[in-house]
């Protein structure tokens, strides 16, 4: 028996937990789950994760360097798979120090894969600029041997990549075309977990099409999969990110629904220990602060974010508050020169300048967000400014 698989079960003794339950949980049996305790057989990631995070349940990054240890009793072929696996899912944890050790040991198996997983690592700890994250991202497909064209991981990577910069280029169409033949793709990979974690990065990404494109039955389906326990387990900033889209789906249309998700968010962000990923951690204080606001709830607000600081003093309007909220104003002006979308729409509620609003509006739809588009016509309507907004559009 490897130390590692001894150290789990016997934490797992003490947590009261046996083979029976362990195999139910990972779907196999308990005979099986004798056999991978005693060394007969090699457990493969996709079952260790789901185990260890039943017996652990949370702060078990290090037990991933110990599996990769584990792995080195593994043919040559499933070492490299395990490993790719461990740094697929180390990416979605933040832990720059495991995801390092792992790409190190990527290098060794595959430099193709391990360019691409290093240029996401770099651009997520912000070592590399978008730009030149994105110059790379566009001769990687004129860099790959023949084997590497060949190998669907490479080409689902790649693909991802381009997403990520039609994201940023907010080309978010471009997602969902891409999409269906990255799917294809995604279908030819051989390892069960590498599949269904591109499926879900892709479902996550096609969600932010079909909000903006303000596609919500077919959002809501894509959020769906994201909150599901299994995805908590393997991809806990994916799932996080769903219960933010589930806020987001409801905020103009069930205020208690969508607050109920952004505090679950905010509650799980907690337990999970993950508060010291501020700018997450920020950003769903920020949506909170949101949903109350549009809802005209202005009790145990946040505020720190400065634009729903404007906001909130936009929304109150007496003399003291629009003061108060000029003075914001000139900051973020002074910070970025300009205003986003939702910040022209504070700036005209401030004012209750309609010409502004409608700005907004067509902020907004240069954007191709047709679901926060909402926020602008909802006072466009309100001020009596719809005929003026259908002849400038």
């Amino acid at each position: 028996m490897s130390e590692l698989m001894k150290k789990v079960r016997e934490h797992a003794k003490i947590q009261g937990i046996d083979n029976v339950n362990i195999a139910a949980h990972i779907g196999t049996t308990p005979t099986s789950i004798t056999y991978y305790f005693d060394g007969t057989n090699h457990m493969n990631f996709s079952k260790f994760i789901r185990m260890i995070h039943y017996i652990y349940k949370s702060e078990y990054d290090d037990l991933i360097i110990e599996y990769c240890e584990y792995c080195n009793h593994f043919p040559r072929a499933k070492k490299a798979q395990a490993v790719r696996e461990a740094l697929d899912w180390s990416m979605g944890r933040w832990n720059s120090e495991l995801t390092q050790h792992l790409l190190d040991l990527e290098k060794e198996y595959s430099p193709k894969t391990y360019e691409i997983y290093n240029l996401l690592f770099l651009s997520r700890e912000g070592k590399i600029s978008l730009k030149e994250f994105f110059r790379k991202v566009h001769y990687l497909p004129y860099n790959l041997k023949t084997s590497d064209q060949k190998n669907p991981e490479v080409q689902v990577l790649i693909d991802l990549c381009n997403m990520y910069y039609c994201h940023f280029r907010e080309d978010f169409e471009g997602i969902y075309y891409l999409s269906e033949f990255t799917f294809e793709k995604i279908d030819k990979i051989k390892s069960e977990f590498l599949r269904y974690s591109y499926t879900i990065c892709v479902n996550e990404m096609l969600s932010v099409y079909y909000l903006r494109s303000n596609k919500i039955k077919e959002c809501k389906s894509s959020a769906d999969k994201l909150i599901q326990d299994d995805v908590k387990a393997l991809f806990p900033f994916t799932y996080l990110y769903g219960l933010y889209l589930m806020s987001e789906i409801y905020v103009f249309t069930n205020y208690q629904t969508s607050l109920y998700y952004i505090n679950m968010a905010i509650s799980e962000i907690e337990k999970m220990q993950f508060t010291h990923y501020k700018r997450k951690y920020d950003g769903m204080k920020k949506q909170k602060d949101f949903i109350k606001i549009v809802n005209e709830d202005y009790e145990d607000l946040c505020l720190e974010d400065k634009a729903e600081r404007l906001h909130y003093l936009a929304m109150l309007g007496d003399d003291q508050s629009k003061e108060e909220a000029n003075k914001v104003l000139e900051s973020i002006i002074e910070e970025r020169k300009e205003l986003t979308p939702f910040e022209t729409c504070y700036k005209a509620i401030l004012n209750k300048d309609l010409k502004l609003m409608i700005r907004a509006e067509e902020m907004f739809m240069v954007g191709k967000d047709f679901y926060y588009i909402k926020l602008a016509r909802k006072f466009i309507k309100e001020w009596g400014g719809i005929k003026e907004s259908n002849k400038i559009n």
